[in-house]
């Protein structure tokens, strides 16, 4: 059997983990027939319609209105202590990797060498779903975002745009934010270039940051402390044209 930091296996935990999380929300969701919510929210309303009755006496409307008052609270308590059931789930699963491998789940998972590369988005295959939610109840419980690739592109010299040749891979509207990285995965260590990556703060400015890569090197920091929501284009340099771009978190 694997060892948990094993890359398949933890990535199998992550999906089921993400997918326990979804089942969850899903029972918050209102609009599903048959969601926990909407089961509670129906036998209110009978609760309610019986009050309205006009034969109601006046022992039987003190009860159902005692009554009617439990179920409103736990319709407004329900959200609140369902969303934070795993992630105490979350902060077991970094105190072993803190203990075992010396780094959280996150920080070694960064999928630069074979045994800590993990796809936590699998985008098109079975995982892809419950692992969108993994990265979600992470995101909710440590408050930073898991270690993926955002975006990537392999194209001519030039502005490249997000949607148009600059193409989102983890990135989704429910992100929040992150220190980037550029990588190179082809191992381009050619003479040093600077190319520029333009998008949204973490506070809302639009933020354009140079950022050298190659002379020896296949990564590089986007910036130093600064975040980004999303990303809106990316300059290409003569040097870089049609070589595979990728923006990570960092």
């Amino acid at each position: 059997m694997a060892f948990i930091y094993d890359p398949a296996t933890f990535k199998t935990i992550a999906n089921y983990l993400g997918l326990a999380d979804k089942n969850l929300r899903d029972e918050l969701d209102i609009t599903i027939v048959g969601s926990g919510i909407s089961l509670v929210t129906d036998s209110r309303d009978l609760i309610s319609a019986a009050i309205g009755d006009a034969s109601i006496g006046n022992t039987d409307l003190d009860a159902s209105a005692t009554l009617l008052q439990a179920f409103r609270s736990k319709e407004s308590s329900l959200s609140s202590s369902l969303i934070s059931t795993y992630t105490s789930l979350i902060t077991a699963i970094d105190t072993y990797f803190s203990s075992s491998r010396a780094k959280t789940s996150r920080n070694y998972f960064n999928s630069k060498t074979p045994d800590t590369t993990l796809d936590f988005v699998s985008s098109g295959t079975a995982s892809s779903v419950g692992l969108s939610y993994f990265r979600r109840l992470y995101e909710r419980t440590q408050g930073t975002e898991i270690i993926t690739k955002l975006y990537f592109c392999s194209q001519a010299a030039g502005t490249i745009s997000a949607g148009s040749g600059l193409t989102a891979y983890g990135y989704t509207s429910d992100f929040t934010n992150a220190a980037l990285e550029v990588r190179l995965p082809n191992n381009y260590v050619g003479t040093a270039t600077t190319m520029t990556v333009t998008g949204l703060s973490s506070t809302g400015t639009t933020l354009s940051i140079s950022v050298t890569v190659g002379s020896g090197n296949s990564t590089a920091d986007v910036g130093t402390t600064q975040k980004f929501a999303s990303l809106s284009s990316i300059g290409v340099p003569a040097g870089l044209g049609n070589t595979l771009i990728e923006i990570w978190v960092r």
